[in-house]
C-alpha cells in the first residue's frame, strides 16, 4: 500500500508540474508575441495605461471610377470630395469618371433604351451639362466613354453591331465638340455588359475597355453602411496584381453624400487609395 500511495502522489505531482510548465509556456509566448509588437512598431508605447494599436499599411491599392454623370448638384458634390481626399502620395486624388454624352430625359425613351429595372432613374449628359464635364477635366480627372445614352446591351435592337457603334461615335462626336479632341480612348459598358458586338467594336475602335468592381450603390435605397461594407469585403478578397477598380455612380445618394466617409472608412483600415491610372490595368 505505501508503495502504491508514493506512486499515486509522485503521478500527481508530475501532473501539476506539467500544467505549470504550459502556463509558463503560454505566458512566455505572450511575453515575447508583445515584445515583437513593441520592437515591429505595431503597437505603440503607452500613454495614460493603455495600448494604442497602430493601422498596418496592407498592400492592396484601389482606383476610384464614376459612372453615369455628369448631373449638376452631385457630380459637383463628388469633385468637391475627392478635392479633399488624398492619395497615398499626399496629392488630392485624380478619379476616373465614364461619361454618357446624351441621355434621354423622355420616360419612354429612357424605358426601349435603359435595362428594365431601371424605371425612374435620372442619368448625367455631357450635351447638356458642359461645364461639368469641363470641371472634371480641370480638376486633373480622367473622362472616358459610357456610350451616348446608357442602353442595356441585351436589348436585341440594342446589340446590333450598327446600334453598337452608333453608342460609340456619337459619344465621340458630342465629346469632342465640349471638351475638344483627346487621346485618351477609355470604355467602360453600361451596366458592364460586354456582348460580342461590343468586344468587337471597342477593338475596332482602339478602345481600352475598363471594368471594374461595382461597390453596390445603385441599389435602390441602399445604405451608406451597405456600402462601406461591400467596399471593405471587395478589397479584402482582392487577389491581383494590378489595383482594384472600385465603381461607384455619382449620381447615387449613397456616393454623392457619403463619399469621404466610404474612403476614409477604407483608408482607415489600411487599405491604399491611388490615382485612377488605367495604363496599370
Amino acid at each position: 500500500m505505501p508503495n502504491i500511495e508514493l506512486r499515486s502522489a509522485t503521478a500527481s505531482r508530475a501532473a501539476i508540474k506539467k500544467v505549470m510548465i504550459k502556463r509558463l509556456n503560454k505566458r512566455s509566448i505572450f511575453f515575447v508575441l508583445l515584445i515583437s509588437c513593441f520592437l515591429s512598431g505595431c503597437v505603440a508605447k503607452p500613454e495614460n495605461g493603455y495600448l494604442h494599436v497602430q493601422i498596418i499599411p496592407k498592400s492592396t491599392e484601389f482606383m476610384l471610377t464614376f459612372d453615369d454623370g455628369p448631373l449638376p448638384n452631385k457630380t459637383e458634390l463628388v469633385l468637391d470630395m475627392l478635392a479633399n481626399l488624398e492619395a497615398i502620395d499626399g496629392e488630392p486624388v485624380r478619379a476616373g469618371f465614364f461619361l454618357l454624352a446624351d441621355s434621354s430625359e423622355e420616360f419612354w425613351q429612357r424605358r426601349v433604351t435603359y435595362a428594365p429595372y431601371e424605371i425612374w432613374t435620372h442619368k448625367g449628359s455631357i450635351a447638356k451639362y458642359p461645364e461639368i464635364a469641363r470641371r472634371i477635366i480641370q480638376e486633373g480627372h480622367t473622362i472616358g466613354n459610357h456610350t451616348a445614352h446608357h442602353p442595356w446591351f441585351r436589348w436585341p435592337w440594342q446589340d446590333t453591331p450598327e446600334a453598337v457603334q452608333a453608342e460609340f461615335t456619337e459619344w465621340e462626336e458630342i465629346s469632342k465638340q465640349v471638351l475638344g479632341k483627346s487621346s485618351t480612348r477609355l470604355f467602360r459598358p453600361p451596366y458592364s455588359i460586354l456582348t460580342a458586338s461590343v468586344r468587337i467594336t471597342a477593338n475596332l475602335l482602339s478602345y481600352q475597355v475598363v471594368l471594374g468592381e461595382s461597390v453596390g450603390d445603385a441599389i435602390p435605397n441602399v445604405s451608406v453602411e451597405a456600402v462601406m461594407k461591400n467596399t471593405e469585403s471587395i478589397l479584402n478578397e482582392w487577389n491581383k496584381s494590378y489595383p482594384c477598380v472600385l465603381i461607384f455612380h455619382d449620381n447615387r445618394p449613397a456616393t454623392y453624400e457619403h463619399l469621404t466617409e466610404i474612403v476614409n472608412n477604407l483608408q482607415q483600415q489600411g487599405f491604399r487609395l491611388v490615382h485612377f491610372e488605367p495604363e496599370r490595368l
